[in-house]
């Protein structure tokens, strides 16, 4: 199980907590025993869930990064130091032409490659 659910067995006591809260709630509210004992348990095993991600000592893995595939024709400018707006226009600007590099692809494109 733990293959499945990694580190589900320490939110296991907490889940079986839950469900017997949630049991007790729905049967209080006059709900009839098989759907308390059903929605309790799953509201008990979603509930373990959670308490074990959250205390999971995993470290994010780290994705690397994808080569260029795109040659740079142009040289890169020297950083220059801005603020402000004048940054933010900078910014605007180069991802405009980055946008204006990549070819788009239409709809009715996508469909003639496929034949």
């Amino acid at each position: 199980m733990n293959k499945l659910f990694p580190g589900f067995s320490d939110g296991f006591p907490v889940a079986l907590r839950l469900w017997l809260v949630f049991l007790l709630c729905l049967f209080l509210l006059r709900y009839s025993v098989p759907f308390s004992i059903l929605v309790g348990a799953v509201g008990g095993i979603a509930g373990g869930w959670v308490v074990a991600w959250w205390k999971s000592k995993d470290e994010p893995s780290t994705v690397p990064s994808e080569p260029q595939d795109e040659p740079e024709d142009e040289p890169e400018e020297p950083p220059v130091k801005l603020s402000g707006l004048s940054l933010a226009k900078q910014r605007r600007e180069a991802k405009a032409r980055k946008r204006a590099q990549k070819r788009p692809t239409s709809l009715t494109g996508l469909l003639n490659r496929s034949k």
